[in-house]
């Protein structure tokens, strides 16, 4: 009876620690209580004197097991768990020496300290994460045996194996016929008292280990495989102890033990407060450490974000808004006026409404007629998100290819004459564009961010210089700048999604139509009515102006015919080949599509001094140190090879390196590639550089026409 006490008060001892501790933490948390619900069904395995083979056995064969929990965090490392379960356990021993069969039902409640693993190994809490437990468990337990069968006939085992309904030593042993067990559990052991033990208590304790891990499926449920020992205080599960009397009923001693192995599916209820259980706002970093997903990959964790769909172009503020830094109710990634004046109204770019404007809304908004505007019907859409609070949909959303981004690689006032861009001709997205009084020079146009910044990089890799990622605005006649920390901002946001960096160069053949070329800069709007001009002035200071850009010689062929038959009688088609300006011959053009007065002498005498004749020699200048003709290639360091997902410490490390570049293998094999190098020494220095990083294993390559070689491949690929 004081024992009995003692456990008691001993399990009361535990469960108020737990829970003033857990009140004690839980008051670090934000205005919310999150305690975890969960079930889960499993198995049920017996150790004991019966069956004690059984003990080289796996713990999934048994009976079957279920639980219901609630489990609360404590700490980062810590969390305390309620539960109570029910299950059965048996065992049938048959034997020479013995035969004995049982089943018992175990109803069971206890209390565990988890201690959560991954805290020791990372900061943060990945999808799955590992844990070990320890406790305190009591649990009843009514253990029956199988002696009869469904006619009530008790069995009988006699020396031959076979089970009848007389003993083999009785008078009637010759009337006996054989029986069969029917696995019906109908005898209660205590009730036979063949240990001379009493009435004894069908209850005891248990000390459970537990280890398990957890799969964070989403930021409220869970999934957990896991498997407890549980260290019984008894021997009379099976009935056999060292009270028995003969080595049949005699026990070994040792306590009987119970192995539980499960799964389970647990919710995080996230149960609102009232203002008196109003908690510390830094408590949520708890929550947080159980919750690292970050959807919208704005830097803010779900766990954290009050704005959980912000666009990837958005800078964001902590709370993973969007930032508006004049506070004119237009996000800074689509306000096209970014110095807006306090209290002024403002349009949905963020540009400041006129007298004249607010004059013009206030007449349309009460004009019936349609004297002031064309009727159209405009819908505003009110959606609700998770937290049913109503938002106004994003005024670029229906339209967002609207919303280009251009790489631009350079730009210049009308009536200024620039002379270096006309060597990027052969490239096929290579356009000029005249917004307002400037000229941009474009080199590939994009719907979405990703896919710009992407590209940026793949023709900052050729050696050509971006000057900015422009974006359409309200204000057509010019680009707007991409901010820096967006593109900064993607680039991270592409790493870590294995986006690979597009092959900018063009090696193959692309025609263009040549319609005049001045000395002077002209209107091309009105010398070119309704035609799409690219202009760009070569270092002999003459402007060319072009139209069209085709891979099919026929189709530029037709073109000029066109443009000829609209008076540019002096219309000719120019070739470029690996984005070099080439003769049509050498473009392979037959001699009898070639127009009548075509001479190449004439032609070749049109290239552009310096632009056509030497076109990106800047970039093929890679120091030989090995005796190689290394003309085209560049030095890159393999920094690391997987099929899988790099962690996020991996992502911090090319982050912060910089300059990387993801190509993916035909067998899904993802790459990664440091930036170039104009020398192996240098790749060999930087390679000792990133080994402070932690990494290892890379391995010194030359990029050569799109393809990544060590020196003894780019030896047989060049016949060196």
């Amino acid at each position: 009876m004081n024992k009995t006490i003692k456990y008691i008060l001993f399990i009361a001892l535990c469960n108020i620690t737990a829970l003033t501790f857990g009140q004690g933490q839980m008051d670090t948390l934000s205005n919310v209580f999150r305690p975890r619900i969960g079930l889960g069904v499993g198995t049920m395995t017996y150790y004991g004197e019966i069956q004690d083979y059984q003990r080289k056995f796996v713990p999934t064969v048994n009976r079957y097991y279920g639980m219901a929990y609630a489990n609360f965090p404590l700490t980062k490392y810590f969390n305390c768990e309620f539960s109570a379960s029910y299950g059965k356990v048996a065992a049938n021993e048959r034997t020479l020496e013995r035969n004995f069969n049982f089943e018992s039902r175990i109803r069971m409640a206890g209390v565990q300290l988890y201690y959560n693993l991954y805290p020791a190994f990372q900061k943060k809490r990945n999808l799955l994460h590992p844990y070990i437990g320890v406790g305190f468990s009591s649990f009843e337990f009514l253990s029956k045996t199988d002696m009869y069968d469904a006619n009530g006939n008790q069995y009988y085992y006699w020396s031959d194996g076979s089970i009848m309904s007389e003993d083999e030593d009785s008078p009637l042993a010759s009337t006996a016929v054989p029986l069969y067990r029917d696995y019906t559990y109908e005898t209660d052991l205590r009730e036979q008292n063949l240990d001379s033990l009493g009435d004894y208590r069908e209850q005891s304790f248990a000390i459970p280990l537990s280890v398990g891990v957890e799969w964070h499926l989403s930021p409220r449920w869970d999934f957990r495989f896991a498997s407890t020992f549980y260290l019984t205080m008894t021997d009379l599960i099976d009935n056999i102890s060292p009270a028995g009397q003969g080595p049949q009923r005699h026990g070994d001693g040792y306590k009987d033990k119970l192995w539980t192995t499960y799964i389970s599916l647990s919710y995080d209820l996230q149960l609102p407060r009232g203002d008196e259980g109003m908690m510390e706002e830094d408590g949520i970093e708890l929550y947080a450490d159980f919750d690292q997903v970050d959807w919208d990959k704005d830097g803010v964790i779900d766990a954290y974000d009050e704005c959980p769909d912000t666009p990837l172009e958005a800078l964001v503020d902590e709370k993973g808004c969007p930032i508006d830094t004049d506070g004119d109710g237009v996000p800074d990634y689509r306000d096209d006026e970014m110095d807006t004046p306090e209290g002024n109204w403002v349009d949905e770019f963020g540009v400041t409404l006129t007298e004249e404007d607010i004059a013009k809304h206030w007449r349309e908004f009460n004009d019936s007629t349609g004297y002031d505007h064309d009727f159209v019907e405009n819908k505003m859409v009110v959606e609700f998100g998770k937290d049913r609070k109503p938002r106004l949909k994003d005024p670029y959303a229906e339209g967002k290819a609207s919303m280009n981004y251009v790489i631009i690689i350079g730009k210049e006032q009308k009536d200024v004459a620039a002379n270096e861009l006309h060597k990027y001709l052969g490239y096929n997205d290579f356009k000029s564009e005249t917004r307002g009084d400037t000229v941009y020079y474009i080199l590939g146009e994009y719907e979405k961010i990703e896919d710009a910044v992407a590209a940026k990089k793949g023709i900052e890799d050729l050696g050509i210089n971006v000057e900015l990622i422009g974006r359409d605005g309200s204000d057509k006649s010019k680009f707007i700048a991409v901010d820096e920390k967006v593109i900064e901002k993607v680039e991270q946001v592409n790493t870590e999604n294995n986006v690979e960096t597009p092959e900018i160069e063009n090696t193959q053949q692309l025609f263009r139509v040549q319609l005049g070329a001045f000395k002077q800069k002209v209107d091309k709007e009105k010398l070119f009515p309704d035609i799409e001009i690219t202009e760009a002035t070569g270092t002999d200071g003459i402007t060319r102006y072009y139209t069209g850009s085709f891979e099919d010689y026929e189709e530029a062929d037709e073109l000029r015919l066109e443009m000829i038959g609209k008076g540019f009688k002096s219309a000719f088609v120019v070739a470029y080949k690996g984005a070099k300006r080439v003769t049509l011959k050498d473009a392979g053009v037959k001699t009898e599509d070639l127009p009548d007065n075509y001479n190449e002498d004439n032609e070749i005498a049109n290239f552009v001094p310096g632009d056509d004749t030497n076109n990106n020699d800047n970039t093929n200048t890679t120091t030989n140190t090995s005796g190689l003709d290394l003309k085209g290639a560049k030095f890159r360091v393999l920094m690391m090879t997987t099929k899988d997902n790099l962690s996020n410490e991996e992502l911090d490390i090319l982050y912060n390196i910089g300059g990387v570049k993801v190509v993916k293998d035909f067998d899904g094999t993802i790459n990664y590639y440091s930036k170039q190098f104009e020398s192996k020494e240098e790749a060999e220095k930087a390679i000792e550089d990133y080994k402070t990083y932690g990494l290892e294993d890379m391995v010194p390559m030359l990029e050569y026409e799109g393809e990544f070689l060590t020196e003894e491949e780019f030896k047989t690929k060049t016949n060196q």
